[in-house]
């Protein structure tokens, strides 16, 4: 007689998904060297869902040491450009599986040089040229400054592949010249000087 057994019996759970995330991950913009973190919160369900990633369509293996998944953080410790792409969160339990939203990682590269430019001494007179080559990611942009100011108009030119040409230097054209090289996700610069030297002969005589 197990009438007083009543209370013993099992709860009848209904084990369920739902469909809706509590946070689905948002796109991330990094630049390539710096840790991304997306985040995600599995829909409400029962058992409490669990989570995986998948990048690309392809699940993500936390084996690799750069990857850390924790709770329903999804970090990178040092990206690189091959990890740039869509990702997305999936929540699991027995009932099946639901797909976040993807969300888009993307790796863009600081500026660097690949040439910058050098010291020159010129006479007076004589055309000059620094020259600056950068790369990144999106493309920098370049522009030059001389003494931490804007260049004096009318002095040089500036070409296609960013090199600055003075024709005829001056002895005000003395000074450090700056490369400046930018874009949205870092800056560079890179200076050289410039000594104008007077011709010999073209010296003013002091008598005294």
């Amino acid at each position: 007689d197990y009438k007083d057994d009543d209370d013993k019996r099992p709860h009848l759970e209904v084990a369920l998904l739902r469909d809706d995330f509590r946070q689905n991950p948002t796109d991330v913009v990094v630049a390539a060297g710096e840790p991304a973190i997306l985040e995600c919160q599995p829909p409400r369900g029962h058992p409490e869902p669990t989570i995986y990633w998948k990048k690309d369509k392809v699940r993500i293996d936390d084996k690799e040491e750069r990857i850390s998944i924790r709770g329903g953080k999804l970090m990178i410790s040092n990206t690189r450009k091959s990890d740039a792409g869509m990702y997305t969160c999936v929540g699991t339990n027995m009932v099946g599986e639901r797909d976040s939203d993807p969300a888009e990682l993307t790796v863009f590269e600081r500026p660097t040089f690949l040439r910058r430019p050098i010291n020159q001494v010129v006479l007076e007179e004589e055309a000059v040229e620094f020259r600056c080559q950068v790369q990144g990611d999106p493309q920098p942009t370049v522009r030059w400054k001389k003494d931490d100011a804007d260049l004096p108009r009318g002095r040089y030119d500036i070409k296609d592949d960013y090199t600055l040409r003075i024709k005829k230097t001056m002895s005000t054209d003395e000074g450090t010249y700056m490369c400046i090289a930018e874009n949205r996700v870092g800056k560079m610069e890179a200076s050289a000087t410039l000594t104008v030297r007077a011709k010999l002969g073209s010296h003013h005589h002091h008598h005294h």
